[in-house]
């Protein structure tokens, strides 16, 4: 379970002010969306929120801990999926689980591995190179860490992209399981019908500064 706040968040590439006093709280079993226009800050604001960038002006807290004080913990707690999967190429999909556990320090089995590969649908590409596998196939490969290592706080960067209707749907289901698990999730994102099928607190990146939407109700089916 998560509990994630910000405040007074400013960052600049530059003179280019790219958030301009951004703030959010979201709490365990809530999912924040960011939808804005190209260049208006949202992976800026997801790599601040990953300590990927460090923070220059502002507040975070993270589950009751100021992360300036602390990023190495911070890290341990969460986890970004991007458009860049960081998977191995000469690796086959279960070696790039293992190896990604080993780096995260997760114990786990031959079988928690085969199983988390079988459960995003690649069970019948286990042993293969992962250098042959599609977009959407290293998306889902990618997805299957987040199982693996199950986050309290899940960021997410154009989730949908490169995914097949199949996909789409079950990255729905595992982020309305995860969810009611407690978990919390920051998505940034262009596609807000696909995000239409969860409950989720919607917000806009605008000139630098983060406006609250409507706050939208999940439908039932995608």
């Amino acid at each position: 379970m998560a509990e994630l706040l910000i405040e007074g968040i400013h960052y600049r590439y530059g003179h280019q002010r790219v958030l301009n006093g951004v703030a959010l709280h979201a709490g365990p079993g809530v999912c924040a969306v960011l939808f804005g226009a190209n260049g208006s800050g949202k992976s800026t604001l997801l790599s601040i929120l990953a300590t990927r960038l460090r923070l220059r002006e502002g507040r975070y807290v993270l589950n009751g801990m100021d992360v300036s004080e602390g990023y190495d913990v911070a890290r341990g707690q969460l986890m970004l999926l991007g458009h860049a999967t960081h998977l191995y190429g000469h690796l086959d999909a279960l070696e790039n689980l293992r190896f990604f556990c080993d780096l995260r320090g997760l114990a786990t089995t031959p079988e928690q591995l085969l199983f988390a590969v079988e459960s995003v649908g690649l069970g019948r590409s286990s042993r293969r190179p992962v250098r042959g596998f599609s977009a959407g196939m290293r998306k889902r490969l990618a997805l299957a860490r987040v199982q693996l290592a199950a986050p309290s706080l899940l960021l997410l960067d154009e989730p949908y992209s490169a995914l097949d209707a199949a996909g789409v749907a079950w990255l729905n289901d595992m982020l309305r399981v995860y969810l009611a698990d407690g978990g919390t999730v920051v998505m940034a994102s262009h596609d807000p019908e696909r995000v239409a099928v969860l409950d989720h607190v919607p917000y806009r990146l605008e000139a630098g500064r983060l406006l609250a939407l409507p706050r939208e109700k999940g439908k039932t089916a995608c």
